[in-house]
């Protein structure tokens, strides 16, 4: 489609309309000019549009601006919300008449967020780094056979049988670290669950720690007072030492479940907090049957283990349970 505009011009150059002089042949005497007139080429009507569709010339008159302003208008209309250019905010309230506000008056609500100053928790944990890197550089052969006693009754009986100096160095750096990390835990457990203590922080995990080890200590007194009056001062004696050796192991599974908790980005930390519930389980049962073995092997009665279990394992549990929840 080819469009073309021709438009008349309003002045002419006084050269373009020079008349040429053509000379002829005249008489002496006479002069005669011949005027030739110029060939004036049509330019077309004003205000004019030439259209060529399909190899035909259409013409069509120029659009007025009065006529393109309209068409404008009309584009507009078609965006227009209810008719109108702009939208109209909305005034409406609804008010719920059922709803009553409290007599202390309306505030926004607000959640108990668990913060804490760790640069305590800090030190607690690096102090058990430091415990285990002592055994670890110190005792490798101890830490080694530790493991190997926890799933295998016979390295747990040599061990045993053995009790070698450099083993009772390393058992006891181990146990502090279990103590440690055993405590750091259940510090954790109480902020993550909001539990009311009338104690925060480090007064919490300083009463924590000592709970702990006043509850093994007297679990291990009350074991070998029952094992004095019952006759069975050697196995009870082979129990506590793979009591200790579940609880070392474990506490060794447990720091970095413990360091993760302290330190992780994240809000919510409980898939860890249940992972380390998980780890404690599993090592009490495991501990648990390897009791149940020894005393069987040992032709132990079985009034008297069902006396050990009731008495001094699930007992106590339930009573700290009891006080700490309910």
């Amino acid at each position: 489609m080819e469009l073309s505009y021709l438009f008349p011009q309003d002045t002419i150059r006084k050269d373009s309309i020079l008349l040429p002089y053509v000379p002829v042949a005249i008489s002496p005497g006479e002069l005669r000019i011949d005027q030739t007139r110029p060939v004036v080429k049509d330019i077309g009507q004003k205000d004019t549009v030439t259209i060529t569709v399909a190899n035909s010339t259409v013409k069509t008159e120029k659009p007025t601006l009065a006529q393109i302003r309209y068409w404008q208008r009309q584009r507009e209309n078609k965006l227009l919300v209810n008719g109108k250019r702009y939208m109209e905010p909305k005034t409406g309230v609804h008010l719920v008449s059922t709803a009553i506000a409290p007599k202390e008056g309306v505030g926004l609500p607000n959640r108990k967020r668990n913060i804490y100053n760790t640069d305590w928790l800090t030190l607690v944990l690096v102090v058990a780094l430091v415990l285990f890197a002592v055994v670890k550089f110190s005792f490798s052969k101890y830490l080694n056979h530790l493991f190997q006693a926890v799933v295998n009754y016979a390295t747990s009986l040599r061990m045993f049988e053995e009790r070698s100096y450099s083993i009772s160095n390393g058992a006891i750096c181990l146990e502090i670290f279990f103590y440690l990390t055993l405590s750091v835990f259940l510090f954790q457990v109480a902020n993550h669950f909001n539990l009311e203590f009338p104690f925060q922080n480090r007064m919490l995990y300083l009463l924590t720690f000592g709970g702990v080890v006043i509850y093994f200590v007297l679990k291990k007194l009350a074991y070998r007072a029952i094992g004095t009056v019952i006759e069975g001062r050697e196995e009870t004696g082979e129990y506590l030492f793979n009591h200790d050796n579940f609880n070392r192991v474990a506490g060794l599974v447990l720091f970095p479940i413990v360091t993760l908790v302290a330190f992780s980005p994240f809000k919510k930390a409980d898939f860890m907090i249940l992972t380390g519930a998980v780890v404690l389980a599993v090592f009490y049962f495991l501990l648990l049957g390897r009791g149940v073995s020894i005393l069987l092997k040992k032709q132990f009665s079985i009034f008297y283990l069902f006396l050990y279990l009731c008495s001094l394992e699930f007992l106590p549990l339930l009573l700290i349970y009891k006080i700490v929840v309910v």
